[in-house]
């Protein structure tokens, strides 16, 4: 009996044993160092393994779809104790010996008392790149365009984000100021030989210096009562950029505003195309605070409600009539001069 007993057992373990060589049975897939339990175990992982990376790969997928594009800003910082930049080729002339337009200074304005201050109105000019008058200010050697958004987006003059000149704006935020989030179709890199499966893309249209075509400049006009002159000062200028809003309607707006006063070194510094002489050359600080070399209207008078004319009801239907109102406001400037002495 003992005897028949432990053949039995016998038989069993070799049966057993068989199994777990060939996989038989549930134990065939968690067997460790055969035959089965190799194939068992990496079939299930490697499927798993696959299954996730297809989800996770999908997860990505869409996770990124969803997620809106962001604008590389660089880090800026500000420089304004560095030495005033400025654009400008070496000139191919002889010299003749005297100080080269790297060595000017700014001239400043005549001293003026409060006392003698009887009269000041604030107006707001747009210059027009495109204007005849104002093609300098587009010359390929040294355009002000490229000077002014450089100095504020390189950090080397301070911005503002208002004609208050009471807020800062970071040299970061002038270079993203202007930029458009562009979104569009194009063709679904997955299915390239399927023309029409096309998929929505996302990037930012950077703004460059060379897109501003006009100007905001705001001056005041000062009677000196004791020089018994009626000048003007520019205070601050602002390059425009066109913005469109979802009413349809397109805006022109500022970028950032810079005081004359911190950008007149820099301007001092650059040279500009003098139509009339070779010989004679000028900077950009002669031609906007010296001789007013330039083209512009009249935008914004200092008003009890403070608004452009454009806003104004009277002119909003009426672009004839608000040019006209802007003679107006330079006329009455000339006839407040004229007025004040006796011929």
């Amino acid at each position: 009996m003992k005897k028949g007993l432990l053949i039995v057992a016998t038989c069993l373990f070799a049966l057993h044993g068989y199994s777990q060589d060939w996989g038989w049975g549930d134990s065939g897939g968690s067997g460790t160092g055969s035959k089965g339990s190799t194939t068992g175990t990496t079939s299930k992982t490697g499927t798993g393994a696959a299954s996730s990376g297809a989800s996770s790969t999908a997860g990505a997928a869409s996770s990124g779809a969803a997620a809106s594009p962001t604008l590389a800003v660089p880090t800026i910082g500000t420089h304004y104790d560095d030495a005033p930049a400025f654009h400008r080729e070496t000139p191919f002339t002889t010299n003749d010996g005297r100080p080269g337009i790297d060595e000017a200074v700014v001239v400043s304005y005549p001293y003026l008392r409060e006392a003698d201050l009887k009269f000041r109105r604030r107006i707001w000019r747009r210059i027009d790149c495109r204007q005849k008058m104002n093609r300098s200010f587009t010359w390929p050697k040294n355009p002000v365009t490229q000077i002014i958004y450089e100095a504020a987006t390189k950090g080397l003059v301070r911005g503002y984000q208002t004609d208050s000149l009471n807020r800062l704006k970071t040299p970061e935020d002038c270079y993203k100021e202007g930029s458009k989030l562009i979104v569009t179709q194009i063709q679904n890199w997955r299915n390239p030989e399927d023309n029409e499966d096309l998929v929505d893309t996302a990037y930012y249209d950077v703004f460059k210096w060379d897109k501003i075509v006009r100007f905001e400049i705001m001056e005041d006009w000062l009677f000196d009562y004791k020089h018994g002159e009626l000048r003007p000062r520019i205070i601050a200028i602002a390059p425009m950029y066109e913005e469109k809003f979802p009413n349809g309607q397109t805006y022109e707006l500022p970028l950032f505003w810079i005081k004359m006063d911190d950008l007149r070194p820099t301007l001092a510094k650059s040279e500009v195309y003098n139509r009339y002489n070779d010989v004679m050359r000028i900077s950009w600080d002669d031609l906007f605070n010296q001789y007013r070399l330039f083209d512009s209207y009249i935008v914004k008078t200092t008003d009890w409600d403070d608004r452009y004319l454009s806003n104004k009801t009277e002119f909003q239907q009426d672009p004839v009539a608000m040019l006209l109102e802007a003679e107006n406001i330079k006329n009455d400037l000339f006839i407040f001069e004229h007025d004040l002495w006796e011929f």
